[in-house]
């Protein structure tokens, strides 16, 4: 424990004195708060020798804080510990480290489909499946997956002095936060009182017009706070204004809004997009799973809000058609256009067999007002060419056809709904040319816009 202490908080810790957090010197020491979910008391066990057996978290009702004469106390129950887990008889030597997460846990959680963290009641299945509800009759069909609140090492630098480390597909706030926290230095701190403003002299005896803030003592302000932003929230806002997305920024994962913002030609923006943003399978191979080169060769850069399967092609070079040169008929994409277009679809390996799915996710990352419903139509389109020649694309129907779109009817080709952000879809085949299509709209407010984009799904690739 001592190697964790810099020098001078390694004197205090075995001087046995107590020291005042409130001091200047001092305000750069986080005292232990109890009530805190992020604050945590870890348990080192060792033998009678200071071997290391194990480590575990304290449960919180193994201990108590109490101040005594303004002094903190914390008593821990460490026969209770010990007992807890298994020790019944020994001796042992325990160590205590008073801990607060910064980034991760040791915690576990569940997760659905989706990555969306979920908090509720589950169940487990005999073949050990964690689905919703607290039984099998509560069900909504959910499967659950555990997943623990940590990070990945994916690179050690060769000094062993620095390391990489990347989140796991866990759609929660705070985790995600909390990493993206780690590599700032500048920390936020959220005041636990009122911040009140009071008259500062003689010409401003109106509080609202002071320039002085009353802080209550009882705040942990440190030093290395001075010179930062003090930031009061809501405070005469009248209007806010998001930022115009730009076009073809890419590696968009979810929709932006625009509530507030009006267009270059006046009215809402509303702008339909869409990308891959899952495989449940393991095919991927190359390309852009964000899409953003087939948008803005198709939209020109987001301008044609917009289109349909009948449009003409207006990079007509980089594909080969069918028949006509429209969005519908376009049944090859060329690696040796003025584009080289082929490149840049979301390239797959072929599947071993015909019966082996690929799965993959789509999700709007269209721009709209977030603050009311719009209706999404999506629509699969495409080619499967077939040693006998080149066949437009089936729904799948039993086992004869090339795409199933979870949760629609067998067969379709198309999915409708309100808010219906993001389907899943089921590809059959070994050479798919597949094309999606995404209209969004809100008829009762006049808002539509529809994009079209043509063999951005190719699973052509080697086996």
């Amino acid at each position: 424990m001592e190697l964790r202490l810099e020098e001078k908080d390694y004197n205090i810790l075995y001087s046995g004195r107590t020291i005042d957090t409130d001091d200047a010197n001092y305000r750069y020491i986080s005292s232990f708060d109890p009530n805190s979910e992020d604050d945590y008391v870890e348990a080192l066990i060792h033998d009678a020798e200071q071997n290391f057996i194990q480590s575990v978290i304290v449960d919180r009702e193994d201990y108590t804080y109490n101040e005594i004469e303004g002094k903190p106390e914390i008593k821990l129950n460490t026969g209770t510990i010990l007992r807890k887990i298994g020790y019944d008889r020994g001796k042992y030597v325990i160590k205590y480290n008073f801990l607060r997460k910064k980034a991760g846990s040791y915690e576990t959680i569940l997760v659905d489909e989706n990555s969306d963290r979920y908090i509720g009641d589950y169940h487990v299945m005999p073949d050990g499946t964690i689905m919703d509800g607290a039984s099998h009759e509560d069900s909504t069909g959910k499967i659950l997956q555990v997943k623990e609140l940590k990070y990945f090492i994916q690179e050690i630098s060769p000094s062993r002095n620095e390391i990489r480390i990347v989140p796991q597909k866990i759609k929660d706030n705070k985790y995600i936060s909390s990493f993206v926290n780690l590599q700032t230095r500048n920390n936020e701190y959220v005041f636990k009182n009122d911040v009140r403003l009071f008259p500062s002299d003689e010409q401003k005896p109106v509080a609202r017009d002071s320039d002085k803030l009353y802080v209550s003592s009882n705040e942990n302000l440190r030093p290395n706070m001075v010179g930062g932003v003090l930031s009061i929230n809501d405070a005469f806002i009248e209007q806010i204004i998001p930022p115009t997305p730009q076009p073809g920024e890419g590696n968009l994962f979810e929709e932006i809004d625009t509530v507030d913002e009006i267009g270059p030609n006046g009215g809402v923006v509303v702008n339909a997009r869409f990308a891959i943003t899952d495989e449940t399978t393991n095919f991927f191979a190359s390309g852009q799973k964000d899409l953003r080169t087939f948008y803005n060769l198709f939209t020109k850069g987001g301008t044609i809000a917009n289109m349909s399967l009948e449009d003409s092609v207006i990079i007509e070079n980089d594909f080969n058609f069918e028949k006509e040169k429209v969005i519908k008929n376009v049944i090859g994409a060329k690696d040796d256009g003025p584009n080289r277009i082929l490149q840049y679809c979301a390239q797959f390996r072929r599947q071993p067999d015909e019966e082996t799915p690929m799965i993959l996710t789509l999700s709007s990352i269209s721009s709209r007002p977030q603050n009311v419903a719009f209706e999404y139509e999506w629509t699969i389109f495409g080619y499967d060419r077939e040693s006998s020649g080149t066949y437009p694309i089936t729904g799948r129907i039993g086992a004869t056809g090339d795409v199933i779109i979870e949760g629609e009817a067998a067969g379709s080709l198309t999915a409708v709904g309100i808010d219906k952000k993001q389907i899943t879809i089921q590809l059959y085949g070994r050479d798919l040319r597949i094309g999606v299509g995404l209209r969004i709209s809100r008829p009762a407010a006049g808002l539509e816009s529809s994009v079209f984009l043509p063999h951005v799904i190719y699973n052509g690739g080697s086996e």
